[in-house]
């Protein structure tokens, strides 16, 4: 969904996936695997930099079901909405490891439900409001553009303004319930015909299956855990504030796992966050109109002497002398 949104904004796009410790997908990065930490973390950044109270919706109503793969083709894949939402239901834990999606009838309503297990609901607003949309969006495109539901329930807390959801769900949206989202509409809506089957081929069950368990085992391997920590702490040296509590949250870590998955790899946070600076320094004190005191502060130090005491320690001269030589 990101990149559909910010292809006229590459510097956001690029920004967003830095800080979630991603390759941009302009560079050509492609990950079979990222941690849910490090979506939440990707929508929460372009949301807080765009400024968009709405920028799930926007996200949701740019997304192309194709480009989604299977997981986006299942809500096309049956000849009533009941069968496109239970076989949705069957995929998305495949690929969205730790969610919990239910569809369930009581009486008279429908109730579609949404959970991502162990995670705290405000972190994950973005997500859950993008895929609600995006599962709206769906439904109305087989069974009718004025389909409404009778509610929509959101775990986390209201954004400051909530006019355009309520505008585009067409029904009732409340806050802080429950532990999952949900979509309460009429059950006799699931038994609405889809007008054709959107795809011919049968889906392959077994591979979705066979993906499920790859998520099981998933673990981000030695190689991707430290070139995703090297581009976090780029992002936190730009805004002065390096921290590995916040690394460790971005890739959906504890700090001990961190520290003990680099100390086997024979570093650790602190080295890694010195290597980068130091790279970054040389780059920065060969730009004749940076000052030192420019460099110390781009860095991410409090001050210029920690800096020049930190360069002299890397390389056995002042970042004066230095800038000297290269100029």
């Amino acid at each position: 969904m990101l990149p559909q949104v910010l292809d006229q904004r590459d510097d956001v796009l690029a920004l967003t996936y830095r800080r979630a410790g991603l390759d941009s997908p302009s560079d050509g990065g492609r990950c079979e695997f990222v941690t849910r930490a490090q979506v939440l973390t990707a929508f929460s950044v372009s949301g807080r930099f765009l400024g968009d109270d709405a920028f799930s919706l926007t996200c949701a109503q740019a997304a192309d079901p194709a480009r989604l793969g299977l997981i986006g083709r299942t809500l096309m894949s049956g000849a009533t909405l009941r069968e496109c939402l239970q076989n949705h239901a069957r995929a998305v834990p495949s690929f969205m490891a730790g969610s919990d999606v239910k569809l369930v009838v009581q009486g008279e309503q429908a109730i579609w439900s949404h959970c991502l297990v162990g995670s705290d609901p405000d972190a994950a607003r973005f997500l859950y409001e993008a895929v609600f949309f995006f599962v709206v969006r769906m439904i109305r495109s087989l069974v009718g553009s004025e389909w409404a539901p009778s509610l929509i329930e959101f775990p986390h807390r209201p954004p400051p303004k909530t006019q355009r959801i309520e505008e585009f769900f067409l029904a009732p949206v409340k806050f802080g319930v429950g532990k999952a989202a949900v979509i309460k509409f009429p059950a006799a809506d699931l038994e609405s015909r889809i007008s054709k089957f959107q795809f011919e081929q049968p889906h392959d069950w077994t591979s979705s299956e066979l993906a499920r368990r790859k998520l099981d085992l998933f673990c981000v391997d030695d190689a991707v855990l430290v070139q995703s920590i090297q581009r976090i702490i780029d992002v936190m040296t730009a805004t002065g504030k390096i921290s590995l509590p916040a690394a460790a949250r971005t890739l959906g870590m504890s700090v001990r796992s961190v520290q003990r998955r680099l100390s086997m790899l024979g570093t650790s946070f602190e080295e890694l966050t010195d290597l980068r600076r130091r790279k970054r320094a040389i780059e920065m004190l060969e730009n004749p109109a940076l000052r030192i005191a420019d460099v110390a502060l781009a860095l991410g130090y409090s001050d210029s002497a920690h800096f020049i005491r930190a360069f002299y320690r890397w390389h056995g001269l002042s970042p004066t002398k230095f800038k000297s030589r290269s100029l």
